[in-house]
């Protein structure tokens, strides 16, 4: 699996050099910038989850769905301790605890496991959003709010996409032709926003923050890459019947082990954080994936078996 992920890897970082190049040559601004990631996010993104759970409704597709939100639960509330103990900053918190398993886990876990994938991150991603949302957004500014939870395209778009599953009809060809058509833009335009965001690195930035960076990096890449794939041998062990088990174990694990969420920039600049160190650290922590996500994509093939 681990070769599968590398080839992935190697494909989306060619897609992000593309952007890199271009926003080179035609100076990108950061409100073109913004656009893009909004256009992403809010749009083609949940365009991808609707597409992901037009599906034949199977029971047993559900149970697993389940699955692998408990299971998320599980390793996010495990993150969140890490990232706690890890350091006094919110920043680091949450690039320690919340991952770009949208912008980065969507593209790569479609390349690996295909649509069937996609359809089980749906788990992983609705407890991110959850989290990132209510504890994230506690941490940045000491209150919670509910409304970015309820109205978060991604959580709409999930809850419209389960009714989809659940019902005894799948979306009809004239209305499913353009969703299916906007999601698969997914894979392209996350990695080209990738490779924008890294065009506009300064140097000088990196030189600034780098013991702070190399720090949060560590606990983000290693230290909660391998007490995940501990708690996911345990799940293993623990439930050897669940359909599949294996690949849904793996989904968590490659969703739990991407680069620092994009998310985490956009709440610095809301509660006046630093903006500066979050936006490089989801840059670092994006090309240090490319290195340390099949290294240990293959170390849990070998204990997860």
């Amino acid at each position: 699996m681990y070769v599968l992920v590398m080839k992935q890897l190697i494909t989306m970082c060619l897609i992000a050099l593309g952007g890199f190049i271009f926003a080179k040559i035609f100076k990108v601004e950061d409100s073109q910038q913004k656009v893009l990631s909004k256009l992403l996010l809010y749009f083609i993104n949940p365009f991808m989850v609707v597409k992901s759970f037009n599906l034949e409704f199977n029971s047993d597709k559900l149970v697993q769905l389940g699955f692998v939100f408990a299971v998320a639960l599980v390793i996010h509330l495990i993150m969140i301790l890490i990232g706690f103990f890890s350091s006094k900053e919110q920043v680091d918190r949450l690039v320690v605890c919340f991952t770009n398993c949208g912008f980065i886990g969507i593209p790569l876990i479609r390349g690996v496991f295909g649509d069937e994938g996609v359809f089980y991150l749906m788990g992983y991603l609705v407890v991110f959003n959850i989290t990132i949302w209510t504890y994230g957004y506690y941490i940045m500014c000491g209150s919670i709010n509910l409304k970015k939870i309820i109205t978060n395209p991604n959580i709409i778009a999930v809850i419209i996409g389960i009714a989809i599953f659940c019902s005894p009809w799948t979306l009809p060809e004239i209305i499913a032709r353009p969703v299916i058509m906007i999601g698969d833009t997914n894979t392209a335009m996350s990695m080209l926003l990738i490779g924008i965001l890294l065009a506009n690195f300064k140097p000088s930035d990196g030189k600034l923050y780098a013991l702070k960076i190399a720090k949060v990096s560590l606990f983000r890449h290693v230290v909660c890459a391998l007490v995940n794939i501990g708690v996911l041998f345990v799940v293993w062990k623990l439930f050897p019947n669940m359909p599949d088990c294996r690949t849904l174990l793996f989904v968590v694990l490659i969703c739990s082990m991407c680069p620092a969420a994009t998310t985490i920039p956009g709440l610095a600049v809301l509660f006046n954080r630093d903006e500066t160190y979050a936006s490089l650290t989801v840059s670092f922590t994006s090309v240090l994936c490319m290195f340390f996500l099949p290294v240990f994509v293959a170390l849990a093939e070998l204990i997860i078996r």
